[in-house]
């Protein structure tokens, strides 16, 4: 007889169409009564949903608890982890997961310990390279629902998945019917017979093992007497039902390791449950600020923690990983897709500016202590380089000065922007002497570019004088622009690109067309076609090695969607796209709007000139090559219409036969290609947080909003109306399938930010806590140049580096190779000043070595010797 592994749990989202808040109020009963059940039955065991943050809200209101809690997961009753919240797995970074899983495990330690599975519910499918994140983060295992494909995929819902290169693989357990099987569990004869023999016999059709049940759903309660209905059960059913878990059933699959098969690649199929693959572009304000926030941490404010501990600044870990958690709350699967009220978007705003304000404030003490201690001049600024390898190039910088035009000493530098502020009368100005007041000069706010060499993981300070002579940009009356070998041009309806062996017409255009869908997901109207906006506008410059045109159009649209059916187009709608050529001949483009239309979608397509074969996206730690898969007849085998739209990590290589264009955006996270062309989605608004009978997809609502009782809930806010949009893309041509370490190369150079601040008292509020940061008197040794490395620049690819969660004088740095070929690095000579033991994420000591497979990554804890 088949044995059913019955998991009792709870899958407790943070917040939906309820807030965070509502949810907590919920917990309070349900997690006590939770706690109440288990030591009352001892056989008993419950799953709370594999995160921590909803566990420590419920300890802010009940901090007596934490006794018994640590008991029950002692005991194995209460599994709890191990992550920090349920984070999505397509639009959030490789190093952003690993902080979720790194954060769980962190603060999992005050109950004793976490749930070793990668329990993962109820996202949106998966990308690809989840096992190397997997077992980066000490788990060998995922259990999951949406995304895989039976019979293409794989033949069964329990296998072995592998990273893109083969080296990293985890036990995967897939739920076909949902973390929802066995919900409402009872001991009657219409639910054995109606519900929980029917789900053991559809997964029996794949399986001839054990077969994994869960018993559980939405914020709901422990079964209570567990053990008594599962008897009852037992008399009525065809199957041997038993109480279980999620370990357990991981060690039972694991006795029979060898017969499961190995499947690698990403999970995206809506076959058993909708992934809504469209659903990368609502809220585009909230994902925007989300992913720059996400690369804000890992690439900005990590390393100045590092630079900042190392010259004797100490700032709590503690604040970073607040941030963190305020961007993690916000990354779980509903909330970074937006599937959510208007209420909960609010609420994700203000996390966000909350986390973002501790980021500001952690590089504005750190920036402006270090500054104090090296006695920085007004005419001097510091510029730090977050890298680990050294900078060489332009870096972008502010400067306040009361002359309009400065110059720097030694090195070259042009005034790309300038703003005068006004002088100001009777202004309070507190002396030793008693308070004066007096007429404060006007200043200029002054955006620089300078050519500058830069140590790695460090700084250095550039000295600036006032300078006669202004540079300002030279209006052009040709419509084009040149690079060295390409050529932008605009012939009053179109935009050309031209090299030395293409001409494309209509290279860069913006696509506008009506959403019929929601939040979950993009639907067109019935028979509706899109339209191309047009240009009307054009103006070029030239200013030092650049060369711009700035593109403008303005075109009325329909207002709403009704609008769109009677084809009334009646609301303005104004548009912008600079473009920018640099001495590398790759091009900057930056796209504009206030969004006045409702219910549409905005796309930016480039035209590759010739028919694309395949899109290369970057993903987590890799690549993955895209190929458009046939949508005839998808009804027949898909919930949802699986259409060509696809996540990337911030590159995209377009290939056709002849050559490639390669893509980098911060901006969005979401394109689909079609012919000539590949479509990168701006923005789509919606009125609903949930529809029925989509276009793509048909029958139900996502949502709950057509279930019995529910009710349909507008998302004004997600309309977006009168939103100011702004979206940068870089592009370069390049040849056909091009090499993905010069891609990631180009990807990490692209990322790299601009950090740099002056010693001024023109306005302590350009940085907001200026005149409140103190300086202490300490004796810190540092130059006016300083590395930490000292001086020794690494040239291989790191993906982060952090100051460590655990040993005090020590930091950690992850090397990744998104490449098909291992790399051997030569640790000895990056790190011959200190010592280096290789770690996970966890910070658990692992086997030495100094070769990053395929694909992988590898991670070194470093202490000063």
């Amino acid at each position: 007889m088949t044995n059913v592994h019955i998991v009792n749990h709870t899958h407790w989202d943070r917040e939906w169409y309820f807030t965070s808040m509502d949810a907590l109020v919920l917990s309070d009963q349900l997690f006590s009564d939770v706690l109440t059940e288990l030591k009352e039955h001892k056989e008993a065991n419950f799953v709370l949903d594999g995160q921590l943050s909803i566990l420590d809200e419920f300890i802010s209101l009940y901090p007596e608890k934490i006794t018994e809690i640590k008991t029950l997961v002692k005991k194995n009753q209460l599994f709890i982890g191990p992550w920090y919240t349920q984070s999505d797995a397509n639009f959030t970074s490789g190093e952003a997961i690993l902080r979720n899983a790194m954060i769980g495990d962190f603060e999992s330690k005050k109950y004793g310990k976490k749930m070793c599975i990668g329990y993962l519910p109820d996202t949106f499918g998966f990308n690809a390279q989840m096992p190397v994140i997997l077992q980066e983060a000490g788990l060998d295992n995922i259990v999951m629902w949406r995304g895989l494909n039976l019979n293409k995929h794989v033949k069964s819902p329990y296998f072995k998945w592998a990273g893109m290169g083969n080296k990293n693989t985890v036990y995967a357990i897939n739920m076909p019917q949902g973390y929802g099987t066995g919900m409402l569990l009872e001991d009657s004869v219409d639910f054995v017979d109606g519900r929980l023999d029917p789900a053991v016999k559809f997964i029996k059709a794949y399986v001839d093992k054990d077969i994994l049940i869960p018993s559980g759903n939405d914020q709901l309660a422990i079964i209570h007497d567990l053990k008594k209905q599962i008897d009852k059960i037992n008399k009525i059913g065809k199957y041997n039902y038993q109480i279980s878990s999620y370990p357990n059933f991981l060690e039972t699959l694991k006795k029979d390791a060898s017969s499961l098969e190995t499947y690698k690649g990403e999970l995206r199929d809506p076959v058993l449950a909708r992934i809504h693959k469209t659903i990368g572009s609502v809220r585009m304000d909230i994902k925007q600020e989300i992913f720059h926030l996400e690369d804000k941490l890992t690439f900005r404010i990590e390393p100045l923690m590092v630079i900042a501990k190392k010259v004797g600044i100490n700032l709590s870990n503690r604040l970073l990983v607040l941030a963190w958690k305020k961007l993690l709350e916000c990354q779980a699967h509903d909330s970074l897709s937006g599937c959510v009220s208007d209420s909960v978007a609010n609420d994700i705003k203000h996390r966000l500016k909350e986390s973002n304000e501790i980021c500001n404030s952690i590089e504005n003490i750190i920036l402006k202590q270090i500054s104090d201690y090296l006695d920085m001049k007004e005419n001097e600024i510091l510029v730090v380089n977050s890298s680990v390898k050294k900078f060489i190039g332009n870096k972008t910088v502010t400067v306040l000065s009361k002359n309009p035009n400065i110059c720097f000493e030694e090195i070259e530098s042009q005034v790309l922007n300038s703003k005068y502020v006004d002088s100001r009368e009777n202004i309070l100005n507190e002396t030793p002497a008693g308070n004066q007041y007096i007429t404060e000069d006007g200043y200029y706010i002054l955006t620089i570019e300078i050519k500058c060499e830069l140590p790695p993981l460090g700084f250095k300070v550039y000295r600036f004088n006032s300078d006669s002579y202004d540079e300002q940009k030279v209006m052009v009356k040709n419509k084009s622009i040149k690079g060295k070998k390409i050529e932008i041009l605009f012939d009053g309806s179109t935009v050309i690109y031209k090299d030395q062996n293409v001409k494309i017409f209509d290279f860069v255009s913006l696509i506008d067309e009506g959403n019929a869908g929601d939040t979950y997901d993009f639907s067109p109207l019935k028979n509706a076609m899109a339209s191309r906006l047009e240009f009307n506008h054009c103006i070029c410059y030239s200013f030092g090695e650049y060369e711009e045109m700035k593109l403008e159009g303005n075109v009325k649209l329909p207002y709403t969607l009704e609008d769109r059916i009677n084809h009334t187009s009646n609301k303005e709608f104004n548009f912008k796209i600079d473009f920018l050529i640099d001495k590398n001949d790759e091009i900057k483009i930056k796209v504009d709007f206030e969004n006045t239309v409702l219910n549409h979608r905005v796309r930016l397509a480039l035209n590759m000139g010739e028919v694309i074969k395949y899109a290369k996206a970057s993903i987590p730690f890799g690549y993955i090559k895209r190929e458009n898969i046939p949508l005839n007849h998808w009804k027949d085998k898909y919930v949802e219409m699986p259409v060509n739209v696809e996540p990337f990590d911030k590159e995209v290589s377009v290939n056709t036969d002849n050559y490639s264009f390669n893509v980098f955006t911060t901006d969005t996270r979401e394109y689909e290609y079609l012919g000539n062309k590949i479509y990168f989605t701006l923005v789509a608004t919606t009125d609903s947080l949930g529809k029925p009978n989509l276009l793509y997809r048909p029958g139900r609502a996502s949502g709950d909003t057509t279930k019995k009782g529910h009710i349909m809930i507008n998302t004004p806010m997600a309309q977006l109306e009168h939103q100011k949009m702004s979206f940068e893309f870089w592009i370069k041509k390049d040849k056909v399938n091009p090499n993905e370490l010069r891609l990631a190369e180009w990807k990490h150079q692209k990322i790299l930010p601009n950090i740099a601040y002056q010693n001024q008292n023109l306005n302590y509020f350009i940085n907001r806590i200026d005149n409140k940061i103190q300086k202490f008197d300490k004796n810190i040794f540092i130059e006016r140049e300083y590395s930490v490395l000292q001086g020794m620049s690494i040239e291989n690819l790191v993906s982060s580096v952090y100051n460590s969660y655990y040993e005090k004088d020590a930091f950690v740095i992850r090397f990744e190779n998104p490449t098909n070929e291992p790399i051997q690095l030569p640790i000895d000579t990056y790190f011959d000043r200190f010592q280096v033991t290789r770690i996970n994420a966890l910070e658990e000591e692992q086997t030495m070595t100094s070769t990053i497979d395929e694909y992988g990554v590898l991670l070194f804890l470093v202490k000063t010797k």
